[in-house]
């Protein structure tokens, strides 16, 4: 099969090296996603140079099987954490983030795919730093869960699992409310959502049916997230789970990122919200 990604960019996602990002920044990069990191070393023929960060980006590249949607897909969310590596950086020159945007789509991807779980684990890992004190966990949890996408359905749904019990622990402390590891799932969210006041039975306000409604569907999901889990997750050493689809695996993790991040909200604006 052909490659799926055209030289011009992948030269563009080369050509994010240097300023900010350098050789340690793509390792750490090519690890988070999946992909095979091979370092540049600065040895060329008899002489040196020192080792090259855009060499590097351009190796590990090359040691991709760029034919496989599975790689491809990983090499797009390493092109993104570059990329806003990048941006950060004092010598950023926006033309460069500009051309791999129009390199990508010229081959059919975004930089920023809609829909895809990525970008709300980089919102949520955000929220959870500004909410909590202590968000350690919460962003194991999500390392955790970018690591399992796009290819290891069972691992996203057992991932998504454990981030909603680490949210629920994690608004429980904030709350100085005690913890009970014990507690499973429906528990520790029906009890994280009675310390933020966001239970279905705390809905308040001129809207209250309307917003009894939502959270009455949002709390829910949870839950079945959870029981998914123990059926097609990877969770308690189980083997010949049933096979479910990966678009049912990104829709569990979307659905758990949805209630963190709505608790996450209710936790910084310290009221819970009112229609």
């Amino acid at each position: 099969m052909d490659p799926l990604l055209s030289p011009l960019t992948l030269e563009a996602i080369a050509r994010l090296a240097g300023g900010s990002v350098n050789q340690k920044d793509v390792e750490s990069a090519a690890k988070a996603v999946g992909l095979k990191f091979i370092p540049d070393n600065g040895s060329v023929g008899g002489g040196y140079r020192f080792p090259s960060a855009h060499e590097a980006i351009r190796r590990t590249l090359r040691g991709t099987d760029l034919s496989d949607p599975a790689q491809v897909a990983r090499v797009l969310r390493f092109a993104a954490r570059l990329a806003e590596l990048y941006e950060a950086g004092p010598k950023a020159e926006r033309h460069r983030l500009v051309r791999l945007r129009n390199c990508l789509s010229d081959d059919g991807y975004a930089l920023d795919a809609p829909g895809d779980p990525l970008a709300a684990i980089t919102g949520l890992a955000a929220a959870a730093s500004v909410a909590l004190a202590d968000a350690a966990a919460i962003r194991q949890e999500l390392v955790r869960l970018e690591r399992a996408l796009p290819d290891d359905t069972g691992a996203l749904i057992g991932r998504a699992k454990n981030l909603i019990e680490a949210t629920a622990k994690a608004v429980l402390a904030l709350r100085g409310e005690p913890v009970n590891d014990n507690d499973e799932v429906p528990a520790l969210v029906s009890k994280a959502s009675q310390a933020l006041g966001v239970h279905v039975t705390q809905a308040a306000g001129p809207q209250l049916e309307q917003v009894k409604r939502v959270l009455g569907r949002l709390h829910p999901l949870t839950h079945d997230v959870a029981e998914l889990r123990n059926r097609a997750g990877d969770g308690h050493g189980m083997t010949g789970v049933p096979a479910v689809d990966a678009a049912v695996g990104r829709l569990a993790a979307r659905s758990a990122i949805a209630w963190c991040a709505f608790m996450l909200e209710v936790a910084m604006s310290g009221s819970p919200p009112h229609a």
